[in-house]
């Protein structure tokens, strides 16, 4: 895979290499995809994610998984399903009946439609440990951690809806003729709909447009209840929203981890001279704090409801810019001695090359 500014399809199923966190960040060990595929479809070549489309038969199972929305499917868009459940005659999710694989739907999705649509969502598991995707039992749980993950928030922030499942087993026999009917029943949509643009592709077409939109739609969800609740902030950790801290002595400020955040949840002050961090916008994925050569990058517990759904940023660190009287290069001033830390180090490693005989 020589070139990754391509987007490789098959058939149904599309993924964008240039969204991929894994080429976004060279030591980026994201495999999500990979340990959901039930045919693995997804390799790793030359450290680059590459789909090889003979092998993929279009279930859409990792779709909802990925971080960065570098997966769709061209007959059904996730994002714009749940912006618009509330207006949605068929209320059950099913892989049956309404929708491809519930692997398509992330945990953004799920609280999406039970907000917006201020009433439970019911999903139609009766089918799923026992479905020919599934033999590994890594699709099926992927599914219920993201329905439990979606739960505990609602219950979080004091929505008194979940996501409810039915889980009544089918006979052995339907399984493969479900997912065959399912199949073809998402062939047949795209020559109804395929001079439609997706709600999901329509975003990605939006200059400098980095961030998910199931996590747009979420922050504009939370926007409007945020109004019910009598408490936003939070001490608990939760696998939906990250949150981070820098140590101001540890920290050069070279910049590093803003330039390689791929969604700009850090980003560099005005002046250059300090660092701001967007909770909203961060997606978790851990480049910040392994480009972070003096590891002044840690994961911190807690978020903010009000932070997130309005993209507050908060100030991480910030420097006064002084001149090293050593190589007179200016340097972010941490107090003492106005020397750099190159200087610093420098002087300490050689302290012997500047000995003088006399002092021998």
């Amino acid at each position: 895979m020589g070139n990754i500014n391509f987007i490789q399809k098959s058939n149904l199923f599309s993924y964008t290499a240039t969204r991929c966190l894994r080429n976004e960040y060279y030591h980026n060990d994201c495999n999500i995809c990979i340990d959901l595929c039930p045919k693995g479809a997804f390799h790793i070549v030359r450290n680059k994610l590459t789909l090889f489309e003979n092998e993929c038969v279009g279930c859409a199972g990792c779709i909802g998984s990925c971080p960065t929305e570098a997966l769709e499917i061209e007959s059904f868009d996730p994002n714009g399903f749940s912006a618009a459940y509330q207006h949605q005659n068929e209320v059950t999710l099913s892989c049956k009946t309404s929708t491809p694989c519930l692997g398509i739907f992330d945990v953004e999705h799920y609280i999406v439609m039970t907000l917006r649509g201020d009433k439970s969502v019911e999903c139609d598991l009766s089918h799923c440990a026992g479905c020919v995707l599934n033999e590994t039992g890594t699709l099926y749980g992927s599914i219920r951690e993201k329905i439990d993950g979606a739960n505990l928030f609602l219950e979080q922030i004091g929505s008194e809806h979940r996501i409810k499942t039915i889980e009544i087993k089918e006979e052995e026999n339907e399984r493969r003729a479900l997912f065959r009917k399912g199949f073809d029943r998402v062939k047949e949509s795209i020559a109804k709909e395929e001079t439609n643009l997706s709600m999901t592709t329509a975003h990605h077409k939006l200059p400098d447009m980095k961030m998910p939109l199931k996590r747009v739609l979420l922050k504009n969800s939370l926007k409007e209840w945020t109004s019910r609740l009598t408490q936003t902030t939070f001490e608990t950790s939760t696998s939906l929203f990250f949150n981070k801290q820098i140590d101001f002595k540890s920290c050069t400020n070279c910049g590093e981890c803003t330039q390689f955040c791929p969604t700009d949840a850090l980003f560099p002050t005005s002046d250059k001279q300090g660092i701001f961090f967007a909770q909203g916008k961060c997606i978790g994925c851990g480049i910040c704090e392994d480009i972070c050569k003096p590891n002044a990058i840690t994961a911190k517990e807690g978020y903010d409801l009000i932070s997130i759904a309005f993209d507050r940023a908060e100030q991480m660190v910030h420097y006064e810019m002084v001149t090293c009287h050593e190589c007179r290069c200016p340097y972010p001033y941490k107090g003492g001695d106005p020397i750099c830390d190159r200087c610093s180090s420098f002087t300490t490693q050689f302290s012997n090359m500047f000995t003088m005989a006399k002092d021998l």
